[in-house]
């Protein structure tokens, strides 16, 4: 269960309680939906696995869509900012690998909050799962940048990697095998090279 503020006055400022009740509020929301999928989870589990009133909940968020949805947005701000700050320097394989070390370790540090957005993405709607796309059209981003890629033919090679990764680590976290998701690195960085050999930079 998420670690509550301790009753009476405390020195945190209102930003600060805010921010302290959503972050238990999103543990908990990966604690039981992890557990009992996104159609299966009320607004009841969570605020009781939080240890917040309802109040508090609706304070805060709409529905459990929309706690769904503020959480894949921080998940999301986390992962980028991890996965984007490449090396200014080094060949772009090498700036690549960092950046694939980075994502398939974020992946498999908790496999419960990677199957949650990437996989309970699908029961939580239309607009979840278009933050998926977006997320994954990020990285896209980012590995065109350190490729160097212009062309079409460049892009499509980029996406193409990504969304090879992506199934990939989809498939390991349906056999809950996060150790599979490490095992990835070795064999796309020698795909990506024979891939990308002749094309982007």
């Amino acid at each position: 269960m998420a670690e509550r503020l301790a009753s009476g006055r405390h020195r945190l400022s209102r930003d600060e309680v805010t921010a302290h009740q959503k972050q238990r509020l999103f543990k908990a929301l990966v604690a039981v939906m992890g557990t009992k999928g996104f159609n299966n989870t009320s607004v009841d589990d969570m605020i009781k696995h939080a240890g917040v009133s309802r109040a508090t909940f609706y304070q805060h968020f709409d529905s459990k869509l929309d706690c769904f949805m503020a959480g894949f947005a921080d998940m999301q701000r986390h992962a980028m900012t991890a996965i984007q700050a490449v090396p200014a320097t080094g060949t772009p394989m090498e700036r690549f690998g960092v950046m694939l070390h980075r994502y398939l370790g974020f992946m498999a540090l908790d496999p419960r909050v990677a199957r949650l957005y990437l996989l309970e993405v699908y029961a939580a709607g239309p607009e979840a799962i278009r933050r998926r796309a977006a997320l994954q059209q990020e990285f896209v981003a980012g590995v065109g940048r350190v490729f160097k890629a212009r062309s079409k033919a460049d892009r499509f090679a980029c996406q193409a990697l990504v969304a090879a990764v992506s199934a990939m680590v989809t498939t390991a976290l349906i056999d809950d095998n996060p150790d599979a998701i490490l095992a990835l690195e070795a064999p796309v960085l020698k795909f990506a090279e024979r891939a990308l050999r002749a094309g982007p930079g």
